[in-house]
């Protein structure tokens, strides 16, 4: 026998062989036992999923001979003549090829002729969202009273371009996109009756490469087998399919969690090098970021399409990241996809966004913030309150007028003392405390001694301005440009703290806010005020309303 590919020597036969659309082929089934046949079928749903497979079987449980309950014997000459496709009494029209209202008003005269053979004569047309706007208007009366020997079955891939009219003539069935599980234990079915080894993560491999379309998944089956007829690999699979090692993803994530740039930029260069291409490993990093999220939210593997070996290396790789973490990152990825087809280097593309990703920081709740600054408010307080008062000293009393006859100062002029280094006084030595005053004036000098040994640090603090010192809290505005300055320093909170300690010999916590510029408010004058108007007012005898 000549070779048949997969998808037609496994395609379905019997109801309950369609994988996966058991809400359509149970309906079906018991319609054709009951004899409730409607006049028109309407098959929606993605490609690949079974749509144009049912309606043949059901063109043969219609007019099969020896059907066995609602599934057809599949050995009568009408099961045979429909499976070859020379049946006379089922038709399968192209909507595409056959969409003018010349090809309508023909289907409309064959129509009245009754079947030779069996109980219906059905027509099936595939893609039937292709036929122009005119054809459908030719088709409705037919569609709403058809001879009733005649059986419609519509196929399409988008129901939304079929119209109104259409659809309220029909019996519309959704079909759904087939889980990856089922596609993967459908392909574990095939392998074991052609005599192939398949390892279950290859099989998952091929379920998830086809996206929900089990006739996808089975073409891709035979393309690997083709390699190798006795064996399915994962190494297999990737290398015939150009996709990327699962583990780099791992190792991906690995480095955005652990803010590990240089190693984000070598595993770019590693798929690069393995000759893979930059869309198929960012295709691949959003998929593995969505199985992540998808453990973070639901908590359980359950629906998570992978194989079970696979699971716990999953859940490990979650517990790196929290759910607003992961967010950002699906986020951040799924914009890069977009970027990366119209740019013209993708590969930098890609670099630059993931490097960014592995600095962005981590998320932080925001009642876990809170409840840190009650702790060191308390903390703060307890030493205040504990650190005894020093009595400050007593004033010098005040000298003696100068006698009227005597100019000590032109006498004695006293010398100019040598001015001193701009350094701003030390913490108060009454209190210990540190103020805004001592924090302001010594805010340039600061940045300029900063220059010299931590630029970064020096750039972002003389973008700030001090605004606020709130006990251990010193707080810096920064203008509405500032903001990515503002979020870097944040980053480098601790180091700018130790700068703050060793400056003025308190502790102080930085808390940084944005100020928005508004407008300075112009007075108001009153109409009145004009001359103008006091011009006007006064030719005309009128008045302000």
């Amino acid at each position: 026998m000549p070779y048949l590919v997969t998808a037609r020597k496994w395609r379905p036969r019997r109801f309950d062989q369609v994988v996966a659309q058991d809400h359509i082929t149970t309906t079906l089934q018991r319609a054709v036992t009951a004899g409730r046949i409607a006049h028109c079928y309407l098959f929606c749903g993605p490609r690949g999923c079974g749509k144009t497979t049912t309606a043949r079987i059901l063109a043969k449980a219609l007019n099969c001979a020896n059907r066995i309950g609602a599934d057809p014997c599949d050995e009568c000459p009408s099961c045979r003549s429909i499976a070859e496709g020379t049946n006379m009494n089922v038709l399968e029209i192209d909507g595409a090829s056959n969409n003018s209202v010349d090809d309508v008003r023909e289907l409309r005269e064959v129509v009245r002729y009754v079947p030779t053979e069996g109980q219906y004569k059905i027509y099936i047309i595939d893609e039937v969202h292709m036929l122009s706007t005119s054809a459908f208007n030719a088709l409705l009366k037919t569609l709403e009273e058809p001879p009733p020997h005649v059986v419609f079955v519509f196929a399409t891939t988008e129901v939304q371009e079929v119209p109104e009219t259409i659809l309220s003539r029909c019996q519309r069935f959704n079909f759904r996109r087939i889980p990856a599980p089922e596609i993967a234990a459908h392909l574990r079915t095939i392998a074991e009756a052609e005599g192939v080894a398949a390892d279950e993560e290859a099989l998952f491999l091929l379920a998830a490469r086809a996206e929900g379309a089990l006739r996808d998944a089975e073409s891709l089956f035979d393309q690997v087998l083709s390699l190798d007829p006795q064996r399915l690999t994962v190494a297999s699979v990737q290398q015939v399919l150009g996709l990327v090692d699962g583990g780099i993803y791992f190792e991906a994530t690995e480095a955005l969690a652990a803010a590990e740039p240089r190693r984000v930029l070598d595993l770019v260069a590693r798929v690069v090098d393995s000759g893979a291409d930059v869309e198929e490993f960012l295709r691949g990093l959003v998929e593995h970021c969505r199985r992540l999220f998808f453990l973070r939210v639901q908590g359980a593997a359950t629906g998570l399409d992978v194989a079970e070996s696979e699971v716990p290396r999953y859940q490990q790789a979650a517990e790196a990241f929290t759910v607003e973490d992961l967010l950002r990152v699906l986020q951040s990825l799924l914009e890069l996809q977009g970027e990366v087809r119209r740019s013209l280097q993708p590969r930098f593309r890609v670099e630059l966004a993931l490097v960014r990703l592995s600095l962005m920081g981590r998320a932080v709740q925001i009642g876990e913030i809170l409840e840190r600054l009650r702790a060191l408010e308390g903390q703060s307080g307890g030493q205040a309150a504990a650190r005894p008062t020093e009595p400050s000293p007593p004033r010098p009393a005040r000298p003696p007028a100068p006698g009227p006859t005597v100019d000590p100062a032109r006498e004695n002029p006293p010398r100019r003392a040598a001015p001193e280094p701009a350094v701003a006084p030390a913490a108060n030595a009454a209190t210990g405390e540190v103020t805004l005053a001592t924090v302001t004036g010594d805010w340039d000098q600061l940045v300029r001694d900063l220059s010299a040994t931590q630029p970064p640090l020096a750039s972002y603090l003389g973008q700030a301005r001090p605004v606020a010192v709130d006990g251990a809290v010193l707080r810096l505005a920064f203008g509405e440009e500032g903001r990515f300055t503002m979020s870097q320093l944040l980053r480098k909170r601790e180091a700018v703290e130790q700068v703050f300690a060793e400056r003025w010999g308190r502790s102080l916590r930085i808390d940084c806010v944005v100020q928005e510029r508004t407008a300075p408010r112009r007075e108001e004058t009153p109409p009145e005020a004009d001359s103008a108007v006091r011009a006007a007012l006064d030719t005309f005898d009128g008045e302000l309303v």
